[in-house]
């Protein structure tokens, strides 16, 4: 059972007990002795209803009209508490997550303050900020201003879950595991796509970074000065910047072998004059995994190493980019 239980009532006192004693408290310091054993016996022996008119007739009984039907139920789940059993005690700012180690018993209370009843516990995680690691739903929760009330199912999986991120220091707020997904479904958005569509999403990413000049070279040209295993799928021009960036795209899944890479390294005359005085700079981007290890990746004629863009990278760089995908990428005017 997981209960949600406050401890703002004779707060100091309270806070004291939980951090010094390990010691959960509630009020009802006015029911003692034979009244005291009474209702924990009741607690252990009746259904829920019939600790409530029970409840309500020791009321009558010492002339306490604080004993009523609501406030009973209370009492009733604090002193169901058994070993195993977790309590969720929020505070201001910051949650308390304790687990049961023993039964519910009257509090011998030397101070005069209103607390009745205390059951044993070990805290499990302390200090668990509110802002950085509820979530909506349990938040939501939270805005419950009765002592306590039981937890279902779904509130446990959320507070499991939000213990693990506390433990690792990962907020509710952090974006990285949402970030992870959309990457995932990019790549495999990729990976459906077709050769040509493929290189037409890579041309239209570098507009998108600020490329001034995109080509998709024709397929099985004849080059006068390349070898006939050179090759370019997307050319990419910033003039600004004085650089051509050549792309060797292949949508592979599984292992790619370095065949791109090659045809990068044989691609060594520009012959179009749009691109032939800029400085060149050689991208390989593959859907599937590289492995750089391998083998060492040759250099090409201007000393640069080919920049391997493989597996998920690329759909990274679309999302961090913020790319946007439009049908218009793939319609032939």
């Amino acid at each position: 059972m997981y209960l949600m239980h406050r401890i703002s009532h004779e707060n100091s006192a309270s806070v004291r007990l939980l951090k010094e004693d390990n010691l959960l408290p509630i009020g009802w310091s006015m029911l003692k002795g034979e009244k005291a054993e009474r209702v924990l016996r009741n607690a252990k022996e009746m259904e829920q209803h019939e600790f409530r008119d029970d409840f309500v007739e020791l009321g009558n009984e010492i002339n306490s009209s604080w004993l009523t039907a609501r406030r009973s139920n209370y009492l009733y789940r604090f002193l169901k508490l058994d070993k195993g059993d977790r309590v969720l005690i929020p505070k201001s700012d910051e949650l308390d997550l304790c687990e049961v180690t023993g039964s519910p018993y009257a509090y011998d209370n030397p101070e005069g303050i209103d607390i009745g009843f205390v059951v044993p516990v070990r805290m499990i995680s302390t200090g668990i900020s509110r802002h950085r690691y509820v979530p909506a739903d349990l938040a939501s929760k939270l805005k419950y201003r009765g002592t306590n009330l039981y937890l279902n199912d779904r509130d446990i999986d959320t507070i499991e879950k939000m213990i693990i991120k506390h433990g690792n220091k990962v907020p509710v707020y952090d974006f990285t595991p949402t970030r992870e997904s959309i990457v995932k479904k990019i790549h495999d958005y990729l990976t459906q796509l077709n050769d040509q569509h493929f290189e037409e999403l890579i041309k239209a990413y570098m507009v998108s970074i600020g490329a001034d000049v995109t080509v998709i070279p024709p397929k099985n040209s004849n080059s006068q000065k390349n070898s006939s295993i050179a090759d370019v799928d997307v050319k990419a021009a910033f003039t600004t910047l004085d650089i051509v960036i050549y792309v060797q795209a292949k949508r592979h899944t599984g292992k790619s072998d370095d065949t791109g890479i090659r045809q990068l390294l044989a691609y060594k005359y520009e012959e179009d004059d749009r691109f032939e005085h800029l400085e060149p700079f050689k991208w390989f981007i593959t859907t599937g995994e590289f492995d750089k290890n391998t083998a060492d990746i040759p250099q090409d004629e201007q000393g640069e190493r080919i920049r391997v863009i493989q597996d998920t990278e690329f759909a990274s760089m679309l999302v961090d980019s913020g790319f946007v995908f439009k049908d218009d990428i793939f319609n032939k005017g």
